[in-house]
C-alpha cells in the first residue's frame, strides 16, 4: 500500500481526533485590505484597492447564510453576471492564516469575476481554534454542496464549479480540488466536488524542512492551525497538505506565486508535477520579482491576478463543457 493510500485512510482518524488536538495560543494580527495598503505603501508608493466594475454589470446578494455551526453562522456572497442564462461558479477563501481575515475583503475580487461572466462567491469558514484542521476544510465543502444545491436559482452551470483562494485560503482552495471523492471531509450529503483550482501564494503541502524548523523554533500560524508542531503532529501536518491526496480525482490547478522568497510556500512545484503526470493540468504563473505576499488584494497586482484566474478558469470550463 503506497503512502497516499495510507494517509488517506488514515484522514478519518485526524478528523475524529481533532477536538482533542493541542490548541497553541494564537499570536496572529488582523488582516484587511487597508492594512495591506499601509504595509505596502513604503515599499509601492502606487500600491491601491482595486477599482470596481459599474454596478449596473453585476447583481449582488451578500451575506447568505450556507451553515450554522452551534452559535455560528457561516455566510456568502453571489455575484453575478447581469446578463441572463447559467454561468461558471467559482468560489473565493480570503487568507489570514486560519486566524484572522474575512470573506468581505474579497468582494473586490468576486465582483470583478462576475463582470468576467462568472458567478462568484466570496465564502466565510470558522477562524482559530474552531476551524483548526479539518474544521475549516469541513465548512468549505459544506459551502460547495450548498452552491451546488442552489446552482439553479443562482444560474450557475453546475456542470462547473471552481474554488479560489489567497494564502491560508490558496492552501484550503488547493486542498478541496486535490482531496475531490475523499469523503472523510464530508460530514453530510452532497456533492462538494470541485472542477477547477487557483492557488494564490498558498501552500501545498507543510511537511518542509524549513518550515518544520521554523516552527520548532516558535509555534507559529502552521502549529496552531495543525494543532502542534511537526515533532508533535506529524500526522496531521501530512493530512492537511493538498499535495498528499494528488490522485485521478484531483482538480487542474494554477498556482500563482508572489515571487518572494517569504512566507514559505512548500509543496507547490512538487504538486503541479504530480497531476501533470496524471494529465490533470496544472501550471505555476510567478508575479514580477518583489512582488509582496498578499499582491492578490491591491493594484497594481490584483488586476493581472484577476485576468489570469479568469484565463485558466474559463479554459478549463470549456475543456469540461466540451469533453
Amino acid at each position: 500500500m503506497d503512502r497516499r493510500t495510507l494517509l488517506m485512510g488514515a484522514a478519518g482518524m485526524v478528523v475524529a481526533k481533532a477536538a482533542a488536538a493541542q490548541t497553541p495560543v494564537s499570536g496572529s494580527s488582523p488582516f484587511t485590505v487597508e492594512g495591506v495598503i499601509s504595509q505596502q505603501s513604503k515599499d509601492f508608493p502606487n500600491v491601491r484597492a482595486p477599482d470596481l466594475p459599474p454596478t449596473r454589470t453585476i447583481t449582488a446578494q451578500e451575506d447568505v447564510v450556507y451553515l450554522t455551526r452551534g452559535s455560528e453562522k457561516l455566510a456568502l456572497d453571489i455575484y453575478r453576471p447581469a446578463k441572463a442564462g447559467a454561468c461558471p461558479a467559482v468560489l473565493m477563501v480570503h487568507g489570514g492564516g486560519w486566524e484572522s481575515g474575512s470573506r468581505q475583503m474579497e468582494r473586490s475580487f468576486c465582483k470583478r469575476m462576475a463582470a468576467l461572466g462568472f458567478v462568484a462567491i466570496p465564502v466565510s469558514y470558522r477562524l482559530g481554534e474552531g476551524g483548526r484542521f479539518p474544521g475549516n476544510v469541513l465548512d468549505l465543502k459544506a459551502a460547495v454542496r450548498w452552491v451546488r444545491a442552489h446552482a439553479a436559482e443562482y444560474d450557475i452551470d453546475s456542470r462547473f464549479v471552481a474554488i479560489a483562494g489567497g494564502s491560508a485560503g490558496g492552501h484550503l482552495a488547493a486542498f478541496l480540488g486535490a482531496s475531490n471523492g475523499v469523503t472523510a471531509f464530508d460530514d453530510a450529503p452532497g456533492d462538494s466536488r470541485i472542477d477547477a483550482v487557483v492557488d494564490i501564494d498558498g501552500a501545498a503541502s507543510f511537511p518542509d524542512a524549513v518550515l518544520i524548523k521554523r516552527e520548532e523554533e516558535r509555534l507559529g500560524a502552521t502549529s496552531r492551525y495543525l494543532g502542534g508542531n511537526y515533532s508533535t503532529r506529524r500526522e496531521t501536518w501530512f493530512a492537511a497538505s493538498p499535495l498528499t491526496y494528488v490522485g485521478r480525482q484531483s482538480a487542474p490547478t494554477l498556482f500563482i506565486n508572489s515571487n518572494r522568497p517569504t512566507p514559505v510556500l512548500p509543496g507547490r512545484p512538487e504538486m503541479k508535477a504530480r497531476l501533470n503526470a496524471l494529465g490533470i493540468v496544472s501550471e505555476i504563473i510567478d508575479m514580477p520579482a518583489g512582488t509582496p505576499h498578499p499582491f492578490w488584494l491591491v493594484e497594481p497586482w490584483f488586476t493581472p491576478t484577476i485576468e489570469r484566474t479568469a484565463a485558466f478558469l474559463m479554459a478549463q470550463y470549456k475543456v469540461k463543457i466540451g469533453a
